[in-house]
């Protein structure tokens, strides 16, 4: 989407920006893409053994639900993201989605570290709950910050950067164990 003529600036607007206008069927696949990722997780964690923290599971779940209704409530632009009631309901799923997962990766991580099958991504598993926490908080200071809202984008591109960096690891090294 940052390659296509959509008048965005990847280093200013949202992601949630291209929800909004001509391209938005690819936002909406691609937080479909993102649901879809959340569930299989989930289902996957839930089925493996030894078991795997109840809480990440849950909190997978939830930012699968939150990813598919996100596209629903298109966020507002133009000043404050908390405009309108969509625009208002678009920021709630938000947080919930980038909360839901920054839990779910550091209680998952806590938990795998101490397990001989993940020893190798370790570094990983503790390293990209903090990198995803810095981006969130990025993320809202550059909401209320003059000078930052010029790298919003930066911000939440992190974000999507480093979770999607751990459910690829989580999910290779998942494969991995199983087979």
């Amino acid at each position: 989407m940052h390659l296509l003529p959509t008048g965005y600036d990847p280093k200013v607007n949202a992601v949630s920006d291209y929800g909004i206008g001509r391209y938005r069927g690819l936002f909406w696949t691609q937080t479909l893409a993102g649901a879809v990722a959340c569930f299989a997780l989930a289902i996957a964690l839930g089925d493996a053994k030894p078991s795997m923290p109840t809480l990440a599971i849950a909190l997978l779940v939830i930012a699968g639900i939150a990813r598919l209704l996100i596209p629903v409530f298109p966020t507002d632009q133009n000043g404050s993201r908390f405009q309108t009631g969509r625009g208002t309901i678009h920021m709630i799923l938000a947080i919930v989605i980038f909360a839901a997962i920054i839990v779910a990766a550091s209680k998952l991580g806590s938990t795998l570290e101490h397990r001989p099958a993940w020893h190798g991504v370790k570094g990983w598993l503790a390293a990209l709950p903090w990198i995803m926490t810095g981006a969130a908080v990025g993320v809202l200071v550059a909401l209320r910050g003059p000078r930052l809202k010029r790298i919003f984008g930066l911000f939440e591109r992190l974000f999507y950067v480093s979770s999607l960096a751990w459910f690829l690891i989580v999910s290779i090294e998942l494969a991995h164990i199983g087979h």
